[in-house]
């Protein structure tokens, strides 16, 4: 592809601002063109959601498969009503909790909306930002935008829009930079077909949350293994391919920190001393502040190994934010493999691993 993007800042601007510099990329949604646009979450690249070629768009600039479902963002509920069947009471009691926020429910999609966007399903996921860029884009256009993360296909989702520059500069017709995401993670995707909401994605919405507001929650089984399941149709994005993934081998751990921190250090001696190889750590403060002691002043400064935190072990917050954006900072460092401390699947925690296996491509150990 060689589009000519046009790039718009809009980081620190008024409200009048807001709406003079977002008239064109308004526009381009409205002409079936395509913009990748900041949320809360992660960078989204949008297009009209109700127009076929529009969304086509999408699947090429990312090279995605055509059978992995879209999520549908929108800016008030009346745009919802023109495109679901039906909201059960439970939902309305998500929706007034959670939204605008980084939670995507799927709905039965009325029969008139393309199965472009849904991937073939009778579902429909929806989601309704909370990050006033997007909503005011979503506004201004009129249209429903259809927007996954704006990132190729299978790399780490962006969160800054430098790496949104680097994957998308030529394949989209807009790029908008919002500065980078508050929450760092994709949303919680929520199945509410049935008479129990049904997790298909982990996010920062969590399972007790929607637990202690409607009395119920269940995981699918599809994303509590380790690997990645090929097989079938994706229910929500995300479930079936890999994704997420440096161009670095990514190797997952649990454990102790006393334990994990002797285990990275060793294997990093042994992987720089042996084979040559360039590693990076990504795991909390603390345990960097014991790493960086047991590495002599020459091994760091020679590059062959590269540290990077995800904030302190005492708030995961930080990890979620902080995950994509070192997964493609090791790839500029150069390095050949990735250790990273992973966390126990409780909380955030859930949507931290759930990440993290597709990356390792199912690579996790307890030690």
């Amino acid at each position: 592809m060689d589009k000519k993007t046009l790039l718009i800042s809009l980081t620190n601007k008024t409200e009048d601002e807001l709406i003079r510099l977002l008239s064109e990329p308004a526009n381009i949604i409205r002409e079936n063109g395509t913009v990748v646009f900041p949320t809360e979450t992660v960078y989204g690249l949008g297009a009209n959601a109700l127009d076929d070629f529009a969304v086509s768009q999408i699947y090429e600039a990312k090279g995605r498969p055509s059978d992995n479902p879209l999520i549908v963002h929108i800016a008030n509920i009346t745009m919802l009503d023109s495109l679901v069947l039906e909201v059960k009471p439970y939902v309305e009691k998500l929706m007034d909790a959670f939204w605008p926020g980084p939670i995507t429910f799927v709905f039965k999609k009325r029969p008139e909306i393309s199965n472009k966007v849904s991937g073939g399903l009778a579902t429909i996921a929806i989601r309704m930002p909370k990050h006033k860029i997007a909503l005011k884009l979503i506004e201004m256009s009129g249209k429903p935008i259809a927007a996954p993360s704006a990132n190729l296909s299978g790399k780490p989702s962006p969160t800054s829009s430098r790496f949104v520059v680097e994957d998308m500069n030529g394949r989209v017709d807009c790029i908008i930079d919002g500065g980078d995401s508050e929450v760092g993670l994709e949303s919680t995707v929520l199945d509410v077909t049935g008479d129990i909401p049904v997790i298909l994605r982990p996010g920062k919405v969590t399972c007790d949350q929607i637990i202690d507001l409607v009395g119920a929650c269940e995981i699918d089984p599809a994303i509590q293994g380790h690997r990645i399941d090929t097989s079938g149709v994706a229910k929500s994005p995300g479930m079936k391919y890999r994704h997420y993934a440096p161009e670095a081998e990514v190797h997952v751990y649990i454990g102790a920190s006393t334990d994990i921190v002797k285990y990275f250090y060793e294997q990093a001696m042994n992987k720089i001393e042996r084979e040559n190889k360039c590693v990076g750590i990504m795991t909390f403060e603390e345990d960097e502040a014991v790493l960086s002691r047991l590495f002599t002043p020459e091994i760091m400064n020679s590059g062959k190994v590269q540290i990077l935190t995800v904030g302190s072990f005492k708030d995961w917050s930080t990890y979620g934010q902080k995950l994509f954006e070192n997964l493609r900072q090791f790839d500029v460092l150069g390095c050949d493999m990735i250790f990273v401390r992973g966390v126990e699947e409780v909380g955030l925690g859930d949507a931290i691993m759930n990440r993290l296996k597709k990356a390792s491509d199912g690579k996790v150990t307890r030690i």
